[in-house]
């Protein structure tokens, strides 16, 4: 770990001392390896271009099958069978309502081992494809930063799985004695930000996206506030989660979407 930290300082940032920062990081790990609650969650998203967001309330909850042999016949006619995508095998379901205005669902949407299904009440119409950054932004206008299995997993509080656990290459002072650590993974760098207790306030993908992080009094995310540059301006993310319950609430088959005969069922990925 020390070796991986080490680096040198940029002309008008202080370096760090080396066991600072790699004490810091330890604790960042501990801190994400702890057992994470899945709550339901319930807020507000802001998104699409910077001048011209569009907001929407959402439920967003995860879980894992009851059992786990399902046949692939039982999720039709969605199809989400585990996709080949080169993507790691991940049981958790993640489940999500997006309402506009009050009592207003305007989408339902299931995600399972890297493929979605998206129900949209108001057109009588469902969408089935991999969960791929292309499909989202043809659904929503621009691309997520984060799969929803790692967004689910940020907001637990699983902050190194979320950012598919990192290696340090090099680390940098940063603002109120904040510690920007600097990582590469396919090509493209990253930056990640840790507070004085270890929790990410900043992370950046190269070319990509910048989120900024705060925090409830529980250390848990309450907002998420992004801004990515884009072909044709600016574009801006801001999710606000303003509720967490329990997830032994939810009914049985809570995490199970069906499409309604009537709906034709559009592949995403042709």
């Amino acid at each position: 770990m020390l070796a991986l930290l080490a680096g040198c300082a940029s002309r008008g940032q202080i370096s760090v001392p080396e066991g600072e920062a790699a004490s810091r990081w330890q604790t960042f790990v501990e801190r994400s390896g702890r057992p994470a609650t899945y709550d339901v969650l319930s807020g507000s998203l802001r998104f699409g271009p910077a001048d011209n967001t569009r907001r929407v309330t959402y439920v967003l909850w995860s879980g894992r099958p009851v059992d786990p042999a399902l046949s692939e016949e039982e999720h039709e006619p969605a199809g989400l069978e585990t996709a080949e995508s080169g993507m790691p095998d991940d049981e958790r379901i993640i489940r999500l309502e997006v309402n506009a205005g009050v009592g207003a669902n305007v989408a339902k949407a299931l995600f399972e081992n890297g493929r979605m299904l998206l129900v949209l009440p108001r057109d009588e119409k469902a969408y089935v494809g991999m969960e791929s950054t292309d499909n989202l932004r043809r659904l929503l206008g621009l691309p997520l930063p984060l799969r929803m299995r790692c967004l689910n997993d940020f907001l637990a509080g699983r902050y190194l799985a979320a950012l598919d656990s990192p290696s340090p290459e090099r680390y940098l002072s940063g603002s109120d004695g904040n510690i920007v650590y600097s990582y590469r993974r396919d090509g493209l760098r990253y930056e990640l930000e840790l507070n004085a207790e270890a929790l990410p306030v900043r992370w950046s993908a190269d070319g990509r996206w910048t989120l900024d992080m705060d925090y409830d009094d529980n250390a848990l995310p309450r907002r998420l506030d992004g801004t990515m540059e884009a072909e044709n301006g600016q574009l801006r993310m801001v999710l606000l989660v303003k509720g967490r319950e329990p997830s032994d609430n939810l009914s049985g088959g809570h995490l199970e979407l069906e499409v309604p005969a009537a709906f034709p069922v559009y592949s995403l990925d042709q």
